[in-house]
């Protein structure tokens, strides 16, 4: 079965466009908290991720560069168009910067792909070629010459392709002239009763050690060797649905468990060490339309992966986890589910939207604590990365969907409470409303 995972949003009223957008106080109950120290107004951002002294972020029509060398004052650097209106997800490796566009295939206007980048120099991204895909891309990776991409041509051939870039001027499909062969990973080659059941898109991945970590929302996570990358093998699979390769019986029934809890595999990351994984689940409780969706907003589950490398088999599906951070539970009536965040080894940095920005201590994986949060009166983050900063500081940079990035200091040196109740003196925040559409 294909959906359109956009028009599927639409039509079940998930899109956050009508949200009404609270104040939410955010109160480190520790001694560490989170000071603004620098905002970039960066008009459409999505996705943001940071390489060296700069940060790249996808703009919708657009890639945009930052200058984060000094976090108080981050300067725009440049801009470049992509292909398409939808770019919501960009990487950046080396000189090389890859932005998806989770379009639709064969289309002049809005075409499904990926455009890469020469980012040699940041304040002037060049454009080096586009890649046209079999579906939109919502997500990808790039691991030294190679993109990985999330193809949803048809949720039963929900796969990951690869793409030799050693020449980005001229990108090439690893992938056989059958769906899921050569360089790609479907999911049905493996769990077939999976990929029939209809709800269990590839969402994100991510590649480490020779290691790619593939969301399957349902399915959970299967993780591949793709030291080869022109034959990916499964090595792990962790985290999927009781009922997972169970077909919905309706309408209804799909709703429910698509947008609603257990499942959702959403984003991952493992620790540096690969010890640990943690997976995001993204979910939107609520009444929609005559449907209500079960469970809570979706939070990030901690999985032990020590055990997973290129010489692994596969492991139960069903594995649970070993730790748990939740969501957090204000604003009441805003969007506060899990989203992206990036892990260090023994903290985790998330977004969950309307909830804010957050800083978690995994030093016990099997009890995460929260260490800091940030979430003002009219935001809603995308996601919230590591800031690479020499010495013992910490900064982390937001992105804040539609109006720009915002970078703040986790410290250690004020014990006591961080209350961000208005947002006031918030500078470019007070210049644009919030867009939010296509959350997935």
């Amino acid at each position: 079965m294909t959906f359109d995972r956009r028009q599927f949003l639409k039509t079940t009223g998930a899109a956050l466009g009508g949200l009404a957008v609270t104040s939410a106080s955010a109160t480190a109950e520790s001694d560490w908290n989170y000071e603004l120290v620098g905002e970039a107004l960066d008009a459409g951002t999505y996705e943001a991720v940071v390489q060296g002294d700069w940060a790249y972020s996808a703009n919708g029509a657009e890639i945009s560069t930052v200058d984060v060398s000094d976090p108080s004052t981050p300067l725009l650097g440049g801009t470049a168009a992509g292909h398409g209106q939808d770019n919501l997800d960009v990487k950046v490796e080396g000189n090389l910067a890859a932005l998806a566009n989770d379009g639709d295939a064969g289309s002049d206007t809005n075409p499904a792909g990926v455009t890469f980048f020469d980012v040699s120099d940041p304040t002037t991204p060049v454009e080096l070629s586009f890649y046209e895909a079999a579906s939109g891309v919502h997500n990808c990776f790039l691991d030294g010459d190679y993109a990985y991409l999330c193809i949803n041509d048809d949720f039963g051939y929900a796969r990951m392709v690869v793409l030799d870039v050693s020449d980005p001027a001229n990108p090439v499909s690893l992938e056989g002239t059958e769906r899921g062969s050569g360089g790609a990973w479907m999911l049905r080659d493996a769990h077939p009763d999976m990929a029939k059941a209809g709800i269990n898109p590839i969402h994100d991945l991510y590649v480490q050690d020779d290691l790619a970590y593939m969301c399957f929302w349902d399915a959970g996570v299967v993780v591949a060797d793709v030291s080869d990358p022109s034959d990916p093998q499964a090595v792990a699979h962790f985290g999927a649905t009781d009922d997972a390769g169970v077909e919905p019986a309706g309408t209804q029934e799909r709703q429910e468990r698509y947008l609603g809890q257990p499942g959702n595999a959403h984003y991952v990351q493992p620790t540096p060490s690969g010890d640990y994984t943690l997976v995001g689940a993204e979910t939107f409780p609520g009444p929609f339309e005559d449907t209500v969706i079960p469970g809570d907003h979706g939070g990030i589950r901690i999985f032990d992966t020590s055990d997973v490398s290129t010489s692994s088999s596969p492991s139960n599906p069903t594995e649970d986890e070993i730790g748990f951070i939740p969501s957090p539970d204000r604003p009441s009536d805003g969007l506060r589910t899990s989203h992206n965040f990036d892990v260090r080894e023994d903290k985790v940095f998330a977004s969950f939207y309307q909830g804010g920005i957050r800083a978690y201590s995994i030093e016990d994986p099997t009890a995460p604590e929260e260490l800091a949060a940030f979430a003002p009166l009219g935001t809603a983050y995308w996601t919230n990365v590591d800031l690479p900063e020499s010495g013992t500081t910490t900064y982390n940079l937001g992105s804040d969907i539609g109006k720009g990035l915002t970078i703040l200091e986790l410290n250690h040196e004020t014990p006591g409470t961080q209350n961000w109740d208005t947002d006031e003196n918030l500078g470019p925040r007070d210049v644009l409303e919030p867009t939010m559409q296509n959350p997935l």
